[in-house]
């Protein structure tokens, strides 16, 4: 049986986390490699935001739309990449304080679907899209992490503040299972980074969104023993 943790706090994902870190890393399952005979310590799956349109262009080699690699410290990860690479970050700053506000002062108005969240969120998607679509989102993953630590059922937070989607999710698709996976668009990434699969430890895969309307369809993540690395391949349908 895995020996899972959802919602792990960014202190336990991170080592020696900034104030950036929690802007664009949203952790959402920790697993104790050993318990799936993949090794040993920890290895984390984050939502990251500011990926997914291959239009933009990243001067990073630590991440770009599809991917993100971290270093290994122990249980914990170090992003050696620039935050300011990534898109939108530094609006993100301030939507991030926005969201933190909002969510103290409302947050009842989030658990039970109220006017006041349809009128702020369109509110917001008249200004711009970008500011709408984060705070909506990382108010989602809070409201899924609180509601899920309060009740144990793992349901989107959609469901309390939108009133649909109220079933309970998956909390991974696999761990530790020998899949085969089409890791076509995987390819480029690993002659870009200069990394052969053949070294890449396949560890399991889940649906970022489930936990967060920022998240990924797929997440896909990996474990380079020689380079003490983390890979995560994220695909969109």
């Amino acid at each position: 049986m895995p020996q899972i943790k959802l919602f792990p706090r960014i202190e336990e994902v991170f080592e020696n986390p900034s104030e950036f870190h929690k802007i664009v890393f949203f952790p959402l399952l920790t697993v104790e490699l050993s318990s799936i005979n993949k090794g040993n310590g920890k290895v984390h799956f984050i939502t990251l935001f500011g990926n997914g349109d291959p239009e933009v262009e990243i001067l990073d080699s630590n991440f770009d739309y599809n991917f993100v690699k971290f270093q290994r410290v122990g249980d914990k990860y170090k992003f050696e990449g620039d935050f300011y690479q990534i898109p939108k970050f530094e609006k993100a700053i301030e939507w991030y304080k926005e969201a933190e506000t909002i969510y103290k002062e409302h947050k009842d108005k989030y658990i039970v679907k109220t006017e006041f969240v349809k009128e702020e969120d369109q509110r917001r998607r008249k200004i711009n899209f970008d500011y709408y679509y984060y705070i909506k989102g990382v108010i989602n993953y809070w409201l899924t992490r609180d509601m899920y630590l309060e009740t144990g059922k793992f349901i989107q937070g959609n469901s309390y503040s939108g009133g649909y989607s109220n079933h309970e999710r998956e909390k991974y698709e696999s761990l530790g299972d020998d899949h085969e996976y089409d890791f076509e668009y995987l390819q480029p990434i690993l002659d870009y980074l200069e990394m052969d699969l053949e070294s890449l430890d396949f560890i399991g895969n889940l649906t970022g969104y489930n936990y967060s309307e920022l998240g990924e369809d797929k997440i896909f993540l990996f474990v380079d023993e020689k380079k003490n690395e983390v890979l995560q391949y994220f695909a969109w349908s």
